[in-house]
């Protein structure tokens, strides 16, 4: 079975499309989003449209949790990452809701354990940044293969064997040359960085963020293929002179990091 897994759409349905048409291309075979469908973009509805006709698995986000008004009130109103969704709380229609707080907030599949944040609470919302978090939950977690997203930024962890704890981190970034392209229109390139997996080897797989590219300034996703025993991260540049533009005709600020990346060097 070859899987796709995205995480952080983010109401970007360009960069979504993209994305599944590069999946199908690859051949995969299973969908399996890990949450955020809102929050940040410029099309939520669109962008709702296509998770809903293209995936077999959507979880639940944080920001999707605060767009249906399940986290709390004092924190999503005093949260500028949440400012977003409240505005497309308003766009989304009493079935879109309804189908959004179906939303599990894990899945278990195989060998893998899907989650939008981390292992050990997949409702409190945890990051797996720290050296701590990765060892958690490369130990804890039920299954060799666990998939997350919410940083924004792909990485793999792997746990390596020998006779004390130690994590090897398989860092994934855009390199200069991807780096250089974003600044100017590109025509469907694609990164890709794999790693054949050990049968007795624990793997933690973030595969960033599809749709909102603030820290790898390139959005990414994953395939798993269970054949091969092979994890890719799918790394493609965004335009953002084209993204920052949508942004505004929908009446949303510009991030400082888009600004940041858009301003004169």
């Amino acid at each position: 079975m070859r899987y796709a897994v995205m995480s952080d759409v983010h109401a970007n349905p360009k960069a979504l499309e993209f994305a599944l048409a590069d999946a199908r291309h690859r051949e995969c075979e299973r969908f399996i989003l890990l949450g955020d469908i809102t929050g940040y973009g410029y099309n939520v509805k669109d962008t709702l449209q296509l998770v809903r006709e293209n995936f077999d698995v959507v979880l639940m986000g944080n920001h999707d949790s605060a767009c249906l008004g399940l986290e709390p009130k004092f924190e999503v109103q005093t949260n500028r990452n949440y400012r977003v969704d409240l505005k497309h709380r308003e766009q989304l229609s009493e079935e879109e809701v309804d189908w959004l707080l179906a939303r599990p907030y894990e899945h278990t599949e195989g060998d893998a354990l899907f989650v939008h944040g981390d292992s050990t609470d997949p409702r409190a919302w945890n990051y797996i940044l720290t050296s701590e978090m990765v060892a958690v939950n490369l130990l804890a977690c039920p299954k060799p293969i666990l998939f997350c997203g919410h940083s924004h930024h792909a990485a793999i962890w792997e746990l390596v064997e020998g006779p004390a704890f130690s994590a090897r981190n398989l860092d994934i970034r855009c390199g200069p040359r991807l780096l250089r392209s974003l600044a100017r229109p590109v025509k469907d390139k694609v990164d890709e960085h794999s790693l054949r997996l050990n049968e007795r080897g624990r793997y933690i797989v973030n595969v960033g963020s599809v749709g909102y590219p603030r820290n790898d300034l390139c959005c990414t996703y994953a395939i798993y293929d269970t054949a091969e025993r092979k994890i890719s991260i799918r790394r493609f540049p965004i335009k953002l002179k084209s993204y920052a533009a949508d942004l505004a005709a929908a009446g949303i600020e510009l991030p400082y990091w888009l600004v940041e990346e858009l301003s004169p060097k």
